[in-house]
């Protein structure tokens, strides 16, 4: 698994190239916080859950409160391997920052329910998570982002009225660049990894785009 919120700190800095006089660890944990959120947003964690459908019931709130969205509904296949499973049509929602979601047609009583659901990452010692669920080889990608908002930061700081040398400036916004086009570059590569499906959803358009999004 993925550094903790410590060890990803002495990596940042030793990234910069510093001991921790120009990039301090509270603006490292501030830049790892947003790297994190930018990779939340483009390449969530995908999981599944089950749940067991109760007869007559449309509506189902998802006990997995940190879900960003909720993909996909299936009903769970009962062939000798339990892996037919048919896409179902519902409608998902966010009620109270809780999810939920309503099926078109309700199941059969004990009839189990696939959930396929994005879910964000998490970084032991950052806001109290106690859990580090990033894979290890997000890291290098996690800190090519937290680098570019931790120059940014710094940039911002030697915006002053007694700036000795304004080159200094110009020199974190180049360094930010470059890791802002490495970051969004490893963003794309681990966005090309797909995610797990039945069988192909064919109520969309049925073009080359259909089933990515």
């Amino acid at each position: 698994m993925t550094q903790t919120l410590s060890q990803l700190t002495d990596s940042l800095q030793a990234l910069l190239n510093d001991d921790g006089t120009y990039f301090p660890d509270a603006l490292c944990a501030a830049a790892i916080r947003q790297a994190l959120k930018e990779l939340n947003l483009a390449i969530p964690q995908h999981a599944a859950a089950t749940v067991e459908a109760v007869a007559e019931q449309y509506e189902y709130e998802f006990e997995e409160s940190n879900a960003l969205d909720i993909l996909d509904v299936l009903r769970q296949g009962t062939d000798t391997y339990a892996d037919y499973n048919l896409s179902l049509d519902f409608d998902r929602y966010f009620e109270d920052d809780r999810p939920f979601f309503r099926l078109r047609s309700p199941e059969a009583e004990g009839q189990l329910l696939i959930i396929r659901y994005t879910a964000p990452y998490t970084i032991n010692g950052l806001d109290g998570e106690t859990d580090s669920s990033l894979p290890s080889f997000y890291d290098p990608v996690l800190l090519d982002g937290a680098a570019w908002q931790a120059c940014l930061v710094r940039a911002s700081s030697r915006v002053e009225a007694l700036n000795f040398n304004a080159d200094v400036i110009r020199q974190y916004q180049q360094l930010a660049e470059h890791f802002r086009i490495t970051f969004q570059n490893g963003l794309a590569r681990l966005g090309q990894r797909k995610a797990s499906v039945s069988e192909p959803d064919r109520r969309g358009w049925g073009d080359r785009w259909n089933g990515q999004h």
